[in-house]
């Protein structure tokens, strides 16, 4: 039996890293945009875990200047070596990006920050190009194919080909709100509201963008506004039933009006994409129903 596809087993780790732009392309939000379109697709990938930059920014980036820093410029991560061993991730995705209207030419490199490894390979590199107007479909294909040269096919692929229905536009606008959201994390100011006005751009721009509706409800959620998170990832839902992000953004609303049935219900929806054990995912909400006040 394959233990890395087995529900309850943990396979190894993997961030993907916020795009940079390439030299002669002037910043804008593409890179992080595209950061959290492959974060996305490795949400549903069985084979390996975590894949959520957003819960470590703050140990990556301990200050916003020093994100900002690396989101606008074109080099490597100092150490990504030492980051892995560091926060106990294996694989870290770089890449840059230049755009040319709705094509997209990205460079990429999968680290491998373990030690030792029985490829005596450190690091694995392509450039490929995804085009905006059909949905990212082509270009996504080419990236699985990528991926099982680097020896990680695309386990649980079935789940991973939803149509993204971005403009440039709404995949900038998606980049800069998602920086803005990381900025809050990083300060750590459960308080602080963040400014959804970048957010609402994207998806007034890209209505059928799962991506975009996805990150609406997670601004919406940050500032307390759960209806209306509820109805964002609704929609993000509609677009890409199997979205992970989404998944979790309605458990999360349903633990914050205490209906546990809905918690419950997405919770097993997120297993189900993810191939965990739904047993796992009973005990999860059972505890943090037994926390409530």
């Amino acid at each position: 039996m394959d233990k890395k596809n087995t529900p309850g087993i943990q396979g190894p780790k993997l961030i993907v890293m916020p795009f940079q732009p390439a030299e002669g392309q002037s910043f804008d939000g593409i890179g992080l945009g595209i950061h959290f379109f492959l974060g996305n697709l490795f949400g549903v990938h069985r084979g390996l875990m975590e894949c959520w930059f957003g819960w470590r920014v703050k140990k990556i980036f301990p200050e916003p200047g020093l994100l900002k820093t690396y989101c606008r410029i074109n080099k490597p991560f100092s150490d990504i070596q030492d980051l892995g061993r560091r926060e106990k991730v294996r694989f870290w995705l770089e890449g840059q990006y230049q755009r040319s209207g709705d094509a997209l030419l990205l460079s990429l490199v999968l680290h491998d920050t373990r030690e030792g490894t029985k490829e005596g390979r450190s690091e694995f590199k392509t450039c490929l190009s995804m085009a905006l107007d059909d949905s990212l479909l082509a270009g996504r294909a080419k990236f699985f194919k990528w991926l099982e040269t680097c020896g990680h096919p695309f386990v649980g692929i079935e789940r991973a080909g939803w149509p993204e229905n971005i403009s440039g536009s709404g995949l900038d606008f998606l980049g800069r709100a998602l920086e803005t959201i990381y900025v809050n994390y990083i300060h750590g100011s459960g308080s602080d509201l963040i400014d959804l006005s970048l957010f609402e751009r994207a998806v007034d721009t890209s209505k059928d963008s799962y991506l975009a509706q996805d990150l609406l409800g997670w601004g919406l959620y940050k500032n307390g506004e759960y209806q209306m998170a509820k109805k964002a990832f609704a929609s993000a839902l509609s677009l890409n039933p199997d979205g992970v992000g989404a998944l979790s953004g309605m458990m999360w609303c349903a633990l914050c009006n205490q209906n546990r049935e809905r918690m419950l219900q997405y919770a097993l929806a997120k297993a189900a994409c993810r191939g965990r054990d739904p047993e796992k995912a009973r005990a999860f909400v059972d505890k943090k129903f037994e926390s409530l006040p």
